[in-house]
């Protein structure tokens, strides 16, 4: 099976979506590591088209929830990612990935959220973005929780499907 890194196999497959997160801020540092991580996604024809509005106040965090985004709420620090058309939300969604993967590798709890209804245009007049750009999703990031993740019910092996139910070979 070629030259396969299991560490790396392990670290991808144990990505957990964290909405508990502690008080405890998140530092500068490590923050720029993680956009560093997005600004090396690839993207569709190297177009380089999201950009990120880094966000730590908390009144503006919590507006992120009461928009949809309700992991925004409990986060230290949420990057909402703003692309320039319908277009990107392949590139933006790569961006989220990576985001959140960067944000593990730093030792931080990251989720996935996105904005609903009115969010997207309030977000945009709240934070001065231009009103044709897209600004929907949002990656909420913070020190995880352990005591209240510990809390939550336990799914078990049924958390997720087996290969045999989701993967297909040659045909549907």
């Amino acid at each position: 099976m070629g030259d396969v890194d299991e560490g790396n196999l392990k670290f991808l497959r144990g990505l957990r979506a964290v909405r508990e997160f502690t008080p405890e801020p998140v530092d500068e540092a490590s923050l720029k590591e993680i956009l560093e991580v997005g600004r090396w996604t690839s993207t569709g024809g190297n177009r380089q088209g999201t950009e990120v509005v880094v966000v730590r106040d908390r009144g503006t965090l919590q507006k992120f929830a009461e928009w949809g985004a309700r992991p925004g709420g409990a986060s230290a620090v949420s990057l909402l990612l703003v692309t320039g058309s319908e277009q990107g939300v392949l590139d933006e969604g790569r961006y989220a990935e990576r985001l959140a993967l960067a944000a593990r590798a730093c030792g931080l709890g990251s989720v996935i959220a996105t904005l609903k209804n009115e969010g997207p245009a309030e977000a945009k007049k709240l934070l001065g973005i231009p009103e044709e750009k897209r600004a929907v999703v949002i990656v909420a990031l913070g020190h995880t929780d352990r005591e209240a993740r510990k809390a939550l019910p336990k799914q078990g092996p049924a958390a997720r499907k087996p290969l045999e139910e989701f993967a297909h070979w040659d045909k549907f």
